[in-house]
């Protein structure tokens, strides 16, 4: 029975999230802050929907089954990774806001940190490297691979969240001081729309012999003017 399992057993669980909204993407440099062993840390956070329910009820079994292994049925009393959007609504912020406030992109949604100690891999839907920190922003979609695994360090007793790698599955409406991805910004051009260069040699000269219709029709007109007087 997994209550009459030892302390000593350690079990880790492997899983790939469902497609959620990508928030603080700190994996291709590490974050200013450090764990309890001074390591610099890779981190991301994913907000999934309450309306998809079966990538939460997902993430709820690999975490049960990480606890349980662990401590048995008290596993539920301690730390969890997935936490409740709503539930942490009014609570406050670092600098006095209140987290609903805050952050209203968790609400109706529960949310997740992971995060390395070392740089994880970062790809688009076709699995191919993402090198350009840009395009991987607060509000973009995407999945991210994490492993689950329990922790006793420092008087803190919980489930912990490694993660192994991320995925950008589509760009979405940035949030917070996030960049809009390239793709998001600017339209792809045909040749056909290039338009014409203002500043190029040919346009320069039309543009003289404009200027020297107009002076032309101007002397013109002064003439007439003269000529009536």
């Amino acid at each position: 029975m997994a209550g009459s399992k030892t302390k000593e057993q350690k079990v880790t669980v492997d899983l790939t999230t469902g497609i959620g909204t990508l928030s603080f993407p700190h994996v291709f440099e590490s974050t200013h802050s450090t764990n309890d062993k001074g390591e610099k840390v890779y981190d991301i956070q994913i907000i999934i929907p309450k309306s998809q329910t079966e990538d939460i009820k997902a993430i709820i079994a690999a975490v049960q089954k990480v606890g349980e292994a662990k401590w048995g049925d008290r596993w539920k009393k301690v730390r969890q990774p997935l936490r409740n959007g709503d539930k942490e609504a009014g609570d406050l912020a670092e600098d006095g806001t209140e987290k609903g406030e805050k952050y209203p992109e968790r609400l109706g949604a529960f949310f997740m940190n992971a995060r390395s100690t070392k740089p994880v891999a970062v790809v688009d839907r076709t699995r191919t490297p993402i090198t350009n920190p840009d395009e991987l922003y607060g509000g973009c979609k995407g999945k991210i691979s994490v492993s689950f695994y329990p922790y006793q360090s420092n008087g803190n007793t919980g489930i912990g969240c490694s993660l192994n790698g991320v995925q950008k599955v589509s760009d979405g409406e940035p949030f917070g001081n996030a960049r809009p991805s390239v793709e998001s910004m600017f339209d792809m051009l045909e040749d056909d729309e290039d338009g014409e260069d203002p500043f190029s040699e040919d346009e320069g000269k039309s543009s003289k012999k404009a200027k020297s219709k107009d002076k032309a029709k101007d002397k013109g007109a002064k003439k007439a003017k003269k000529s009536k007087d």
